[in-house]
């Protein structure tokens, strides 16, 4: 798969024998290839992709900026070009949410594997004042990000970024909210995240009627980056992979 600038996803580790695949959908201001050294545990059997939003990384000459709308379905179109494998899906925070969006859409999905993402925009208490700007300027001030950090030119190019995937989270966060999906579903969450608080994580079983699970990791909203946490997440997706591929949970 060509990895120009106009592409959304790209492979971040191939695998000649490509018995499974796990597509990763990274956290706001982040790109695919931050998660190289985190999946590097998978067995040399998993081919990796990775999704990169605009902005960032192999899309920098991009502006830091997208919809729903145009995210979906030219990820979609793209995961749909690569050969069949039993494929499960991985999103961290912001993610966790685009990862939803594209299973829904038609995206090749057999699992979802989610970390320290809200679950849809019931899970977020609601807004001091009325109005999706006034909503927006909260999530943003959440992140230290002034309420006009999408205009303002004196950010560094990794806030404005940030403050752009935020904007995103926002959409995906509403957008999200009536979507079904059949496949398995694994949440996870840090004991100690400010944003995505433990109770919050059952909530994910709304989002499908197959078999879900939830499970707490020591660790703040980043902890899969730490060995500790990487271990956690390896060893869920490895039990999502392996269920996937041999058809005991599959769609």
């Amino acid at each position: 798969m060509a990895s120009h600038s106009e592409d959304w996803t790209h492979v971040l580790r191939p695998s000649a024998d490509r018995g499974s695949r796990v597509v990763v959908f990274p956290h706001a201001g982040a790109g695919a290839q931050r998660y190289a050294s985190v999946l590097a545990g998978l067995p040399e059997t998993v081919e990796v992709v990775g999704v990169t939003l605009p902005g960032r990384e192999r899309r920098a000459s991009l502006a830091p900026r997208t919809t729903l709308a145009a995210a979906v379905p030219g990820i979609c179109e793209e995961l749909s070009a690569l050969e069949p494998a039993p494929t499960v899906f991985y999103g961290h925070s912001l993610g966790g949410l685009l990862a939803l969006a594209v299973a829904d859409a038609g995206g090749h999905c057999d699992g979802l594997v989610v970390s320290c993402s809200q679950p849809g925009a019931r899970s977020r208490p609601r807004p001091q004042l009325p109005g999706t700007a006034a909503e927006l300027a909260e999530i943003l001030a959440g992140h230290r990000l002034p309420a006009d950090a999408l205009h303002n030119p004196s950010l560094s190019p990794a806030r404005r970024i940030l403050a752009h995937d935020l904007a995103l989270a926002r959409d995906a966060l509403r957008a999200v909210e009536p979507l079904r999906l059949t496949v398995p579903v694994t949440a996870l969450a840090g004991t100690d995240d400010p944003l995505v608080p433990p109770d919050a994580l059952p909530l994910w079983a709304r989002f499908t009627s197959g078999p879900f699970r939830c499970r707490l990791a020591r660790g703040g909203h980043f902890f899969p980056f730490t060995p500790y946490g990487q271990g956690v997440l390896l060893e869920e997706l490895s039990a999502s992979l392996t269920a996937v591929r041999t058809g005991a949970l599959v769609h």
